[in-house]
């Protein structure tokens, strides 16, 4: 027997290497399939900066602050845009391309030819709806009196920009020259009244007011009314005449003409809005509800204004938050000042990114106040993960090796969370709505800024802590601290508010080196009861019942924003929106159709064939019938055919002849009611041709969204079918409805695109191809869930969620790529061993992360707008979703296909990889009981040793070693302790302990080359030999059994 001297496992190990460079080169086309260079060159980078950071943190800390302060100079440079026009539809939507065309060939003159049912751009005016409580007449003499003096007084308003005051007449848009528009149909209502006799209303239930419904044509003045469209919950008798009404609609528009006519129109709204609710409250009778061109925009505006209050709410939630977590029982260890200081670098990050954007000359919209309770989140979720990354490192070491080793760890977490979440809202940027581009465009540069002041100004932050750490300094006061091994004899309180850190006499003291309950929690506790069976099971079914219901909410889906959801809860607008569907959804809109193709319209065939098209259109489910029609081609052969005094007057022409169908056409434009046909046509400069043509429908029975949505894409299948006319239709709320159709195809394609590259990123980043699968199944798995349960929870799909269903996209990713690479980088081989080493890594950060995003949110969800608590609950629902799939799902997962994946060797205690065993040698193990759960230090006794040869040797350990040895190559291990081992490792020959007075040193093999060079012939020498001399390990002496050894 002989002790094995430190000598001679030099040689041993200079030999094994040697053996093993030879090996590997048979084993480097696999080695190039691993894509583990990226992550290695970033914890590399990283572990340098760390370094650099630990060594002149000042400097960290000054030049973010000083960028941080310059950079926010630039949000004196906002521009605030509130046009929900151009915020909330597509820029290349149908409707924009149709409005410009309709504009260039039927052009909007509110000077002298105003007609609603003609408008291409939205005018500037004011609406009001009065109504009767439910089941009350309107159609009264004192009801129309009462609103006649409210009508009266808004006439009454007097207009007064640059000194220059003006009265409706003058203010007003003109439907002919110098004549106002007007609402017809109530003084033409109220005249009737008054005509009637007293006891109308009690005596003559089922008597009509001479008012036909929906159409009225007076033939004494040749006027036309539509109180279809103007009275709401209209009840007729035998006669189609009306005898109820609940609801009067009331226009008040205003000429805009120019930018001075329209700057005074906007004043006149702002008079309006100020007047109005006042002269609500004097109505006797009737309520009302109101609404003006410029409430939408007001409305917008008011949505930021609330919510910036909720903002402190969050700061002071998230402060106590974060303090509380990252308080110790180790007074020296503990740091809640870096809570604070976490909170404080995502906040000047905001700040900084903030201005840039702006100086960038990007505009700022009401949304953006969302950004930063998200930044909150995800600055303090990498807050949370450097912390536990630099708990994780060695206390007793210096701050900059510390600080390489934090950075080193958190490097690869932190840097794919961030660039995914940058990534999904810069595919955002490129969105079609320029509310979730502008949107996206200033959370992608905060995400950017937010994870450069982590990793700098708040790197910074942990050195100084370190520092004071090291010198033994309180956490939250900074004075000296007693080591608790130390504290023996002082009081309860004085131990538990005053002790900390280390005793450097006695480092390895348990009392001084507690670990965080929270992190021995998620390893022991948590991963333990995941590694049941019956658990794995249980979250699996508990995962299926959850996907299924998210996938019949994705079936469920809704598309579209309401125009009513952009007002404030306890907003005039959003009472308006409601009366408005209540009462007014009959008979909604007025359709245009146009076409600029020249057509013979003077041919008989090509009027049957226009005829065919305009029934075409009436035919559809959501048209009104002939009735509501206006087109000018019909009504002119209607009325030459059947008309006598038009028979008269046209009988000398020969409609079929070009010539005489134009000059009739010409005489019956000078006519009432035919002349208000001169608006829909266009002829060229001599008349002598028609170049452009526009027809009336009438929409109905418009009920919701969907209904408008699906109308508009029938209306242009329809105009599809006759591509020879080059048929549009239009509206001026087609703008929005465009929304509508296009929001479910750009989320889907955002979605998917955003998938494929962050597929990618996972690739790249998690050199593991089934933690990379995994990760793209979580995210799959919690985009679906995010969709489906948003639908439950009454959230639709439209340009704000869909915002969020793009930033789901960079934080589905975030934890799953925290475990992922935890369990990936766990040095333990046992698929549950590997999960409770990941679980003990990453799991507190996940924790903290989640809930400190909610509650950086949760105050949205008390907010009175729908556009921000439809951030928090989609927000919440990625959180939640995926915080469950990194702790409890993914885990699970991983060691379970960790688990098939291996193939293991029975003949091993415990278990030996085959990818993994040597090509010669004899490996002998330890033997003992079994491993106590969470695998805690173990310091087992020989059953046996076994001889082993070194020549060519692969070794290979299932369990890692204690923190103190030191890998020197391919498994050999000097220990500088007295021998700790994890239970089941290796017998190599770096299990020896070194003799007295020798020193290891990691690095020898590189310094002493030349001198190895010359041992080479002694060390070939003796491992042909073999070594079959017992080992003397801490006194004890075990002799060679061949029985338990396990020959490669």
């Amino acid at each position: 027997m002989r002790k094995v001297s430190l000598k001679m496992v030099r040689q041993l190990s200079h030999r094994a290497q040697v053996e093993a460079e030879r090996a590997s080169r048979a084993k480097k086309r696999v080695d190039k399939m691993k894509a583990d260079c990226v992550d290695k060159w970033v914890s590399k980078v990283f572990r340098a900066l760390g370094e650099s950071i630990a060594r002149t943190p000042g400097y960290y800390i000054v030049v973010p602050l000083m960028i941080a302060i310059t950079l926010s100079t630039g949000m004196q440079t906002i521009r605030y845009q509130d046009d929900p026009e151009y915020l909330f539809s597509p820029v290349n939507g149908q409707s924009h391309f149709d409005r410009e065309r309709l504009f260039q060939l039927f052009p909007q003159n509110t000077s002298e030819s105003f007609d609603i049912s003609r408008l291409v751009t939205t005018e500037k005016f004011g609406r009001v709806i009065f109504h009767t409580k439910v089941g009350e007449n309107l159609l009264r003499k004192e009801v129309f009196e009462d609103i006649l003096k409210v009508d009266t007084l808004i006439k009454n308003l007097k207009s007064i920009w640059d000194d220059d005051e003006k009265d409706w007449n003058e203010i007003c848009a003109k439907s002919e020259p110098g004549v106002c528009f007007n609402n017809d149909i109530f003084h033409y209502t109220l005249e009737k009244l008054r005509e009637l006799p007293e006891d109308y209303q009690t005596v003559n239930q089922t008597e009509g007011l001479g008012i036909r419904y929906p159409l009225h044509f007076i033939n004494a003045t040749r006027e036309l009314y539509f109180p279809g469209g103007l009275l709401g919950a209209i009840k007729t008798n035998d006669d189609d005449e009306v005898i109820y009404a609940e609801a009067i609609n009331m226009f008040y528009y205003l000429e805009a003409s120019s930018r001075k006519k329209k700057l005074r129109a906007e004043q006149w709204e702002n008079d309006f809005l100020r007047a109005i609710p006042k002269l609500c409250e004097e109505l006797e009778f009737t309520s009302c509800a109101y609404f003006t061109s410029l409430s939408l925009t007001q409305e917008l505006e008011h949505n930021t204004t609330n919510v910036v209050p909720y903002f402190s709410i969050t700061v002071f939630i998230m402060l106590a938050f974060t303090v509380f977590t990252c308080l110790m029982s180790d007074n020296v260890r503990s740091k809640p000042w870096l809570g604070v200081l976490g909170c404080f670098s995502s906040g000047i990050s905001v700040l900084a990114s903030f201005g840039f954007t702006m100086y960038m000359g990007v505009e700022f919209i009401a949304i953006n106040m969302a950004a930063p309770f998200l930044m909150l989140g995800i600055g303090m979720d990498d807050t949370f993960v450097l912390l536990a990354a630099w708990r994780r490192t060695d206390p007793r070491k210096s701050v900059v090796e510390r600080m390489g080793e934090t950075y080193s760890d958190a490097a690869v977490s932190i840097t794919i969370t961030s660039l995914t979440n940058s990534i999904s809202f810069t595919i955002g940027a490129v969105s079609i709505f320029p509310s979730v581009k502008i949107f996206c465009i200033y959370t992608a540069i905060c995400v950017v800024f937010t994870y450069l002041y982590q990793v700098s100004f708040f790197g910074a932050c942990i050195a100084i802590a370190g520092y004071a750490e090291r010198r033994n300094l309180h956490g939250l006061f900074c004075f000296p601290t007693l080591p608790r091994s130390l504290s023996k004899g002082k009081p309860w309180w004085f131990k538990l508010l005053c002790t900390g850190g280390f005793n450097p006499n006695d480092p390895k003291n348990p009392k001084d080196n507690e670990e965080h309950c929270m992190m021995v929690f998620f390893r022991d506790t948590w991963g333990g009861m995941l590694s049941k069976g019956w658990v794995k099971v249980t979250v699996i079914l508990c995962f299926l019942v959850y996907l299924a219901i998210g996938v019949a909410g994705c079936f469920q889906l809704k598309e579209g924003l309401e125009r009513y959801k952009l007002a404030t809860d306890y907003s005039y607008a959003k009472t308006f929106f409601n009366v408005d569907d209540h009462y007014f959804r009959k008979y909604p809109y007025r359709v245009q159709l146009f076409t600029n193709v020249s057509i013979d319209y003077w041919n008989p065939e090509t009027h049957e064939y226009l005829m065919d098209v305009l029934d075409d259109f009436e035919s559809s489910a959501y048209v009104g019938n002939t009735e509501l029609t206006e087109c000018w081609f019909r009504e002119f052969r209607h009325q030459a055919e059947t008309n006598e005094q038009a028979k008269v007057f046209l009988g000398s022409f020969d409609l079929t002849i070009k010539e005489d169908y134009m000059k009739a056409l010409k005489h019956m434009l000078r006519v009432k009611p035919f002349s208000m046909f001169s608006r829909d046509i266009k002829f060229n400069e001599d008349g002598s041709e028609i170049l452009a043509s526009r027809c009336i429908i009438q929409a109905t029975d418009i009920i919701d969204a969907n209904d408008e949505k699906e109308m508009v894409l029938d209306l242009r299948r329809i105009a599809e079918k006759y591509p020879d006319l080059d048929l549009s239709v239009y509206h001026t709320l087609f703008i929005f409805f465009d929304q509508f159709i296009l929001v479910r195809s750009t989320s889907l394609q955002n979605i998917v695109i955003a998938a494929l590259v962050m597929v990618g990123v996972a690739i790249v980043f998690l050199p593991n191809l089934s933690c990379a699968f995994w990760v793209c199944f979580s995210m799959a798995s919690i985009e679906i869930g995010v969709l489906g349960y948003m639908t439950w929870w009454e959230v639709n799909l439209d340009s704000i969620s869909m915002v969020n269903l793009i930033m789901c996209m960079g934080f589905s990713v975030d934890y799953s790529a925290h475990i992922s690479y935890a369990f990936l980088t766990a040095p333990e081989r046992d698929p549950n061993a590997k999960m409770r080493e990941a679980l003990h890594s990453v799991g507190l950060p996940i924790f903290q992360g989640s809930v400190s995003t909610i509650l950086g949110i949760i105050v949205l969800a008390f907010a009175p707008s729908y556009i921000f608590r439809t951030f928090f609950k989609t927000v919440f629902l990625v959180i939640v979703f995926g915080a469950l799939h990194g702790v409890v799902l993914l885990p699970v997962l991983l060691s379970l296909s960790e688990s098939l994946c291996k193939k293991s060797s029975q003949k091993a205690t415990f278990g030996l990889d085959e990818e993994n065993r040597p090509d010669h040698g004899h490996v002998a193990f330890i033997y003992g009981s079994s491993p106590p759960q969470g695998h805690q230090l173990y310091k087992p006794t020989f059953d046996s040793i076994v001889n082993f040869e070194p020549k060519g040797s692969d070794f290979y350990s299932p369990y890692e070693t204690t923190p103190d040895a030191t890998y020197l190559n391919k498994g050999l291990v000097l220990s500088e302790t007295e021998g700790d081992l994890r239970l089941g490792s290796l017998v190599t020959p770096g299990n020896i302990v070194p003799e007295a007075g020798e020193k290891v040193n990691p690095a020898y093999l590189e310094e002493e080359e030349e001198e190895e060079d010359k041992e080479e012939a002694a060390s070939q020498k003796s491992s042909d030999s073999g070594l079959a001399d017992t080992v003397e390990y801490s006194g004890q002496k075990k002799e060679p059994q061949s029985a338990n050894m396990y020959h490669m």
